[in-house]
């Protein structure tokens, strides 16, 4: 059960403001990462806060909304990513916005 301020993640957004995916590297021979997420109206404003919460330790840093973000995860991709190839795994942990195992 969730608590007046808590919400889970499979619920519907309250509001019409969009949300928007951070992408970061700390240094130019790194690839970028999934760092979190922001909610703002615009790109700008989703700039300033993901710069505040997530620029300090950026080199260079990628904002995208979060509904032109196509999520796959092991299940998605079907019975054979399970327990088949590690590249398959990795491939699909790295477009699910988390790390590779």
């Amino acid at each position: 059960m969730t608590g007046p301020y808590e919400m889970r993640v499979t619920e519907p957004r309250s509001d019409a403001t969009p949300e928007w995916e951070v992408f970061l590297r700390t240094d130019e021979s790194e690839p970028l990462r999934h760092v979190g997420s922001v909610t703002a109206p615009s790109a700008s404003v989703a700039r300033e806060q993901a710069s505040t919460l997530f620029g300090w330790t950026a080199r260079t840093l990628w904002l995208c909304r979060a509904d032109d973000v196509d999520r796959f995860t092991n299940r998605d991709l079907g019975s054979d990513a399970v327990g088949g190839d590690t590249d398959d795994v990795a491939a699909a942990a790295t477009v699910d916005g988390g790390d590779a195992p």
